[in-house]
């Protein structure tokens, strides 16, 4: 059995937008954390297994997600007691504002 290491996690107190896949109505939290495969974001009252879109900026390079805006879709993998919840990303890209 071979073991992948986590992607390494940078605690950042920054904006996310979040909605489910679908919807048109986005909601604002908070990161907690975040890698270049996911991240863990408070209050997001969402569901395991949920489909989701987010849009973060990181202010610095994440592994090999670069700084800037993006769209990143995924899927809810975790929650937490506290109303958070972990995602991983399926796919980013940028977002370019006309």
């Amino acid at each position: 059995m071979t073991i992948t290491p986590r992607a390494e996690r940078l605690s950042l107190a920054i904006p996310i937008s979040y909605r489910r896949t679908g919807d048109h109505l986005w909601f604002q939290s908070r990161v907690v954390n975040i890698s270049e495969t996911g991240v863990l974001f408070e209050p997001a009252y969402l569901t395991l297994g949920t489909p989701i879109e987010v849009i973060v900026s990181p202010p610095i390079d994440v592994g090999s997600m670069a700084s800037g805006k993006q769209v990143c879709i995924g899927e809810v993998v975790r929650t937490t007691d506290g109303g958070g919840a972990a995602a991983r990303f399926d796919e980013c890209r940028f977002l370019l504002e006309a």
